[in-house]
């Protein structure tokens, strides 16, 4: 399978090609955690399959990069989100806050990249730890595709970097509501030499909240030409900015529902809507510039104007008349295909909710 070039023809392969990969490999690792032992582990590991399966479909299209190789790139690209999504839970429903309990768990992330080391004891400040190997095959899966990927050397400094400030993220935002905002904040001083320009704290921590860099990379690094040069462009395009408008515009549609369960919602530090949408604009005009000098470049700036599309035609941000005006400019902005991406979208959402009404 090409990388491809028009929108109607990524369309029918995402379609006809991706989602049904991604299904498959989706089912297999779903029958393995209805086997978890553990009630309460089960059930936090059912809860992705029942309501984040998006998340895999978003990153199987990603899997186009790899070419002819994007069934072996979808097989790293879904155990890898479900154990995001899994983690995601368990931090979400702790008791006891434990920064260091989140680290741990978060090393499952980071032990994906390395085949044959010992794996940790991701569970060792837990005691609810039966989960009937889950966690450790979602990690062998990984690891089993990414020693045969074979330009895994050229991504793999970017890989780690992206997936560790992904769990450090992680770590800080689940601590208690008191402690977060000031970790988060030393946690950008700490890292804001890193950035090619300065940004507010929460644009950063936005920034690494997306799998999205990770993907790019281990998909191309499917093909045996993926060097370190072309590495290094395709980190600097999704980091900072291709992952920051991503995970902006997630909390962006997520506003009315975090401030109703008191959870962290970026989006909220923003003086006024108008500074917001400015800044996420800022962040899409920096995300498609990226793409102009990549390899497939314009496959890339089909993934940055699907992204806009994809959450700008979701309900909540369509049916927000305060920001409508500039929630068009935005997938004007990202280009023509975004306009046929918002429409597909809406069109998709419309089909699915149909079906589950009928089922």
């Amino acid at each position: 399978m090409t990388v491809p070039t028009n929108s109607l023809l990524l369309m029918r392969k995402i379609y006809t090609n991706i989602f049904p990969s991604v299904k498959a490999e989706w089912s297999k690792w779903k029958e393995t955690a209805e086997r978890i032992p553990d009630p309460e582990l089960r059930q936090q590991a059912l809860d992705v399959y029942e309501k984040k399966y998006f998340h895999c479909e978003a990153g199987g299209v990603i899997s186009m990069l790899a070419g002819s190789y994007s069934h072996e790139a979808i097989s790293f690209i879904v155990p890898y989100q479900l154990i995001c999504d899994y983690l995601d839970n368990l931090c979400d429903q702790t008791t006891s806050f434990n920064p260091d309990d989140f680290a741990a768990l978060h090393e499952a992330l980071h032990d994906c990249f390395f085949p044959g080391q010992p794996k940790s004891d991701y569970y060792r400040h837990r005691e609810t730890k039966n989960d009937g190997g889950y966690l450790n095959a979602l990690v062998e899966g990984c690891r089993r595709v990414v020693e045969k990927t074979p330009s895994f050397a050229a991504a793999k400094p970017h890989v780690l970097d992206l997936s560790r400030y992904y769990s450090e993220l992680q770590i800080h935002k689940h601590v208690r509501e008191e402690e977060r905002e000031e970790r988060l904040i030393r946690w950008y001083e700490s890292r804001k030499s890193e950035l090619p320009e300065e940004m507010a704290w929460y644009e950063f921590a936005a920034c690494t909240g997306s799998t999205v860099g990770v993907y790019c990379l281990m998909s191309c690094a499917m093909q045996p030409a993926f060097t370190p040069v072309y590495a290094r462009m395709v980190r600097d395009c999704y980091f900072p900015y291709g992952q920051g408008i991503h995970i902006l515009l997630d909390y962006f549609i997520d506003q009315e529902e975090d401030l109703e369960d008191g959870e962290l919602n970026f989006c909220t530090y923003y003086k006024n809507e108008k500074e917001m949408m400015e800044r996420f604009l800022y962040f899409l005009q920096q995300a498609k510039k990226g793409t102009e000098q990549l390899p497939h470049a314009k496959f890339h700036s089909f993934l940055i104007e699907g992204i806009v599309a994809v959450y700008l035609s979701e309900e909540k941000a369509a049916g927000k008349k305060s920001v409508r005006g500039h929630c068009r400019k935005l997938v004007h902005t990202a280009g023509p295909a975004s306009i046929f991406f918002y429409w597909n979208g809406r069109t998709y959402k419309t089909y699915r909710k149909m079906r589950q009404a009928y089922k």
